[in-house]
């Protein structure tokens, strides 16, 4: 088990937008929370899928689905090793 405050800044800014989306499900905007917390000034961040699977407590694939979700909905976009998150 991977200690949070060890891996994580305290806090993370999250858009109201994301959360009352009705669109976006439950799991996705608790995954954007979490890339919240990992995104520097930029809102740029680079977590491993594995690191964001761990912390969720969801399997590799389930994350990969919450992030294709955000993608989709224009949350973050990627570029490169870069999740950005608008």
């Amino acid at each position: 088990m991977i200690s949070l405050n060890q891996n994580m800044s305290k806090y993370g800014i999250v858009d109201k937008d994301i959360m009352t989306d009705p669109d976006v499900s439950l799991q996705a905007k608790g995954l954007y929370a979490i890339l919240t917390t990992f995104a520097d000034k930029e809102r740029k961040c680079f977590p491993s899928v594995s690191l964001l699977a761990d912390i969720s407590n969801k399997s590799v694939s389930q994350v990969s689905l919450y992030l294709k979700e955000l993608k989709n909905k224009h949350y973050i976009k990627r570029e490169g090793k870069y999740l950005y998150i608008t």
